[in-house]
């Protein structure tokens, strides 16, 4: 079959003209385009000064009817018809005929439709981020490569119309009669910690703000009574002026109502970053609701979906104000990070510099001693008994990894090494830390289906440097510039474990060097095990080529510290040597290590002198009774916190919190020192379950519950397996049992 009988060539010439254009712009970014009747393009050309363009192309008797269109340009390779008549393109029909050669199409485009098709545009930027938890604490790793895809959400003004009766029914029912809601989830913000606080409400998603305005909707007046007497259309229009209200409803009831249309496509750096233009079109005056999506390349070649949160009326960023930077955040799996590249800004714009950023997670902005803040804000003898401590009052413990980045310009200076060394103390000789520090490197693997990325570890040291004369340096390690990388770029590897050994700078094994007292169920100290908390300095040195000592002052090196709050923005940095960080050519820090672990001991609980029976825990009593149950929350210096709680059921009726602050000693805040006393009758009654209510207990069951938590960290988290529990039951009864 000869398939050119079945092909066509037209030719359509477009003309086109902008009245009161008094500049050739319009003109020039005008285009012509032609479409099928199913909106497929078939061919387009620009606008030529004369407002002409000439569109010749090939095509199946199928296209008979034909779409001319003029309009704005775009950046797409293939602009689609919705998107061209959104943005507020002119149309005029065709009829394709075989005998007529040339088809013609006139338009006029009057200013205020040109003026709009670049006027309309929206500028959209923003960062693409995937949590990571990193033992207690969440941080936050660039997604990079990854395209993503902005949607703009239907106005109210268009979704409640749409809305079918009984929805709009129930609303009205909503608003006349308020219903609690469920109490919205803490967002994980950019600012989240451990403990994790909650980021500062935003208005693309349901948060407290919006669960409290919920909680006022019979506050609002004029809607509650258009909810009551108005028609269907005063109701509808009432809905659109009351937005905040009418949001989260749409996301926790209706979510499914809300409908979006992709207006553009942008595709995240190395950093994270992505922005691009789009237009709202001459039609839409209402301020833009965004909604986003992302993909990235799985195995080089597979889109997968990383980033699409629904129901989308609860991820909507409602009221865009075009310019304004959004944070998106996925928890995929499948999403690959990058390097964190936030800058750090030298002080005073110096270029040269040696930032001590952290121990792990924790940067030393947020550690007495190190941080310009705690110095300047807190009285000088807080911050001499504080040394070393974090700023929530944390002592340091188990392997210790600290932070450091270097400048750029240092490689060209000759700065090739560093060394991390340790004291006990603040006098005495240092001893170098030994531990071995990888670095990873992305490079492509060649596969069956394509290039895959691939990240492979790297030791940077430390190792013995020849010095050029036949002898060694010991325990240098290389800085990792970029020209170190033995292929591809440095990376941040998918997993977290990988994670943290890629942005250790040194290891620091104080579990090894300053070992802590362990305590045997009765409380004594097991054998063998010593208290060796105390104040730890490191120290910082860099070397050249041959292993040599630089010299900071002639080349201009400063150590600086961070001066920002956490290491997620831009790392503003402030010169250590006026907080006395700087000794020599060195830098030196001082940490509080504590790695002693707590004790937890709970007594038989006791009426008077009569304690419960050590075989069935059985306490015979009277409801006026007082019930006596003591508990030892212990440790060596009182970094830790306890708490204490009677559970009757399920149900407790009992609870201690409090910190151990006083050493050496039962602590509580209860009269009587470690003791809790409470009532027969209240241990009883209180807190009863759902469905107890009036029932009187004769007999009841308890459980005794103490942990106490150390608060050492290694600026990561706190859970170093330093803490300690007990646990203990008993039976009340206020009757006689058989024996």
């Amino acid at each position: 079959m000869n398939t050119s009988d079945n092909t066509h060539p037209i030719d359509i010439v477009v003309q086109a003209e902008l009245p009161d254009d008094t500049s050739s712009h319009g003109k020039t970014s005008a285009v012509a385009y032609v479409f099928s009747s199913e909106a497929t393009l078939l061919a387009s050309a620009p606008l030529t000064e004369k407002g002409e363009a000439r569109l010749k192309f090939t095509a199946t008797a199928t296209a008979s009817n034909l779409r001319v269109l003029v309009g704005p340009a775009t950046t797409e390779k293939s602009p689609s018809f919705d998107e061209l008549m959104r943005r507020g393109a002119l149309e005029q029909h065709l009829r394709y005929n075989p005998r007529q050669p040339v088809l013609q199409a006139r338009f006029k485009v009057f200013p205020d439709i040109w003026h709009c098709w670049w006027r309309s545009a929206c500028f959209v930027k923003g960062n693409l981020l995937k949590r990571v938890q990193i033992g207690g604490m969440w941080e936050n790793f660039p997604v990079c490569n990854a395209t993503v895809e902005i949607y703009e959400v239907d106005p109210l003004f268009i979704i409640i119309p749409k809305l079918p009766e009984l929805v709009i029914e129930r609303l009205r029912e909503l608003i006349i009669k308020p219903r609690p809601f469920p109490e919205p989830l803490p967002e994980i913000g950019p600012m989240a910690k451990a403990p994790l606080r909650r980021a500062m409400p935003s208005e693309h998603r349901l948060d407290a703000e919006g669960a409290r305005l919920l909680m006022q909707l019979s506050d609002a007046t004029e809607l509650r009574y258009l909810a009551q007497v108005g028609s269907r259309l005063q109701f509808q229009q009432a809905l659109i002026k009351n937005p905040i209200v009418i949001r989260p409803l749409l996301c926790y009831f209706y979510p499914r109502f809300v409908t979006k249309q992709r207006v553009g496509t942008a595709h995240t750096d190395e950093c994270g970053h992505f922005s691009t233009l789009f237009f709202q079109g001459c039609l839409n005056h209402d301020t833009p609701d965004l909604y986003f999506k992302a993909t990235q390349k799985l195995f080089g070649f597979f889109d997968v979906s990383i980033y699409a949160p629904t129901p989308i009326a609860c991820h909507t960023w409602w009221n865009y104000q075009c310019g304004t930077e959004v944070t998106l955040y996925t928890h995929s799996p499948l999403a690959h990070t990058c390097s964190p590249c936030p800058p750090v800004v030298g002080p005073e714009g110096h270029g040269r510099w040696v930032a001590f950023l952290a121990i792990g997670g924790t940067p030393l902005s947020k550690i007495y001693g190190t941080s310009q803040e705690l110095r300047d804000t807190k009285p000088p003898a807080e911050v001499a008994a504080k040394l070393g401590l974090t700023e929530a009052g944390q002592p340091w413990g188990s392997l210790l990894r600290p932070r450091l980045l270097f400048s750029n310009e240092l490689e060209a200076l000759g700065v090739r090494y560093y060394q991390v060394s340790w004291r006990r103390g603040t006098s005495g000789s240092f001893v170098a830390l030994k531990d071995g520090i990888q670095h990873y490197y992305r490079h492509d693997v060649s596969t069956p289906t394509g290039d895959v990325p691939a990240w492979t570890p790297y030791t940077l040291g430390p190792a013995p440097v020849a010095d050029g004369s036949g002898n060694f340096v010991p325990d240098l390690t290389k800085i990792p510039y970029a020209s170190v990388a033995p292929e591809g770029v440095w990376d941040t590897p998918p997993s977290s474990g990988e994670i943290v050994e890629h942005l250790s700078s040194a290891k620091f094994p104080t579990n090894a060097f300053a070992p802590g007292l362990v305590f045997h169920e009765d409380g004594t100290i097991v054998s063998g095990t010593t208290d060796e908390s105390d104040r730890y300095q490191l120290k910082v040195d860099l070397f050249d080529a041959q292993g040599q000592p630089i010299n900071i002052v002639a080349m201009g090196i400063k150590y600086v510290v961070p001066d920002v709050p956490d290491l997620s923005g831009t790392i503003y940095t402030t010169d250590a040597a006026p907080l006395g960080l700087v000794s020599g050519n060195s830098m030196v820090i001082t940490l509080h290590v504590d790695n002693n672990r707590c004790f937890a001991s709970i007594g038989a609980p006791s009426i008077g002198a009569t304690l419960a029976d050590p075989c069935c825990g059985l306490l015979i009593s009277q409801p006026a009774d007082n019930v006596s149950m003591p508990y030892t929350a212990y440790h060596p210096h009182g970094f830790a916190q306890y708490s204490f709680s009677v559970v009757r059921g399920t149900q407790a009726v009992v609870s201690r919190n409090s910190s151990v602050d006083d050493p050496g000693t039962l602590v509580n805040e209860d009269t009587g020192g470690g003791t809790a006393v409470e009532t027969v009758n209240n241990l009883m009654t209180l807190n009863p379950a759902p469905g107890c209510s009036g029932v009187n207990c004769v007999v009841a069951g308890f459980s005794e519950n103490l942990y106490v938590d150390s608060m050492a960290t290694d600026g990561w988290g706190s859970e170093l397996g330093y803490d300690a529990s007990d646990v203990r039951a008993f039976v009340l009864s206020t009757v006689a049992l058989p024996s």
